[in-house]
């Protein structure tokens, strides 16, 4: 916090990857009068709340979501989902291993292939 005592605003961005601290040092801040504007995914690739996003939405005096579109059918995207193998949480990558998809394709994607 000692870097953030000279500025009027505060950006913190990719703020899912930070732990819940996070929230508490976001609050401090606003609570001194600095505007602070965090950037983050809301959900994990499998549609959950990933990291310390949720309290940070809960307590944020505005919210604004911004929403990629679905790759699939041109809708508004849900969730990011992953199209490589791997059940780790976080797993750095771009298009090669997301896409934005809606929550009717991204449904689709969970339901079995009728080839299997």
């Amino acid at each position: 916090m000692l870097l953030a005592a000279e500025a009027d605003v505060i950006g913190i961005d990719e703020a899912q990857f930070f732990d819940d601290s996070l929230v508490d040092v976001c609050n401090t801040l606003a609570n001194k009068g600095k505007r602070v504007i965090v950037a983050g995914l809301d959900m994990d690739f499998r549609g959950l709340p990933f990291g310390p996003m949720p309290a940070l939405l809960a307590i944020a005096d505005e919210v604004t979501k911004v929403r990629a579109i679905c790759l699939r059918c041109g809708n508004l995207a849900y969730v990011s989902h992953r199209i490589v193998k791997s059940e780790k949480q976080v797993l750095l990558g771009e298009k090669d291993e997301y896409e934005p998809l809606c929550r009717a394709c991204y449904l689709e994607t969970l339901r079995p292939s009728h080839s299997e």
